[in-house]
């Protein structure tokens, strides 16, 4: 299995040492690097190359928007994702603009945060919103909730992947696959996947 390295560069420590502990547990991803401010970041980014780098908006002295567009301006290449407390539309536009591949928000958890990553490891995803994801969580669409793994899949599902080929994405059985996407039309009160891309499309934007 590849190993993954990732870089944070955040300067609440609290956060840091959860996320260091959780990762740590992993066998796909290695933490090799963390820095509290932009300019130790950078310095260490380029030296490092790291595959994955989770930049805090709000850092002590600067935004990290400023490191992200260091980073996307070289010719490093990596996947870059802005990490925030705030629900701003205008700065995950601002991120998104500057050539940010997602926009998490820090109460995403860290279990769902690994499965981020794994979107971009397996090249199935092209930027993670994490404020659309929240908006079709919180039961917009009735009082039943998508679950994270339900709005995994439907996303996958409006990409026009067959149960199939999202079962040895996800590794997870046929069946399970097959389950979730009859719960997904089921919450969403559609009948088939048509309807479903539309009704994301149209309500979220969602590509």
């Amino acid at each position: 299995m590849k190993t993954y390295r990732l870089y944070i560069c955040d300067d609440h420590m609290l956060f840091l040492e959860s996320i260091e502990a959780y990762i740590n547990l992993q066998e796909k991803y290695e933490l090799v690097g963390r820095a509290e401010n932009i300019e130790d970041a950078w310095n260490d980014i380029q030296l490092l190359k790291p595959d994955i780098i989770l930049i805090d908006y709000h850092l002590k002295t600067k935004n990290g928007l400023e490191l992200l567009e260091l980073i996307k301006q070289s010719d490093l290449v990596n996947i870059c994702l802005m990490l925030t407390m705030r629900r701003d539309v205008n700065i995950r536009n601002k991120a998104r603009q500057l050539g940010a591949d997602g926009y998490l928000l820090k109460s995403i958890g860290a279990e769902d945060m690994m499965g981020v990553f794994d979107l971009f490891t397996s090249e199935h995803i092209e930027f993670y919103d994490s404020l659309v994801n929240e908006n079709m969580s919180n039961g917009v669409f009735g009082e039943k909730r998508l679950s994270s793994r339900e709005l995994e899949i439907a996303k996958l599902v409006c990409k026009e992947f067959s149960s199939e080929e999202i079962a040895n994405m996800l590794k997870l059985s046929l069946h399970t696959v097959s389950t979730h996407r009859k719960n997904i039309l089921k919450k969403m009160k559609v009948k088939n996947s048509i309807d479903l891309l539309m009704t994301l499309k149209e309500t979220y934007g969602v590509e």
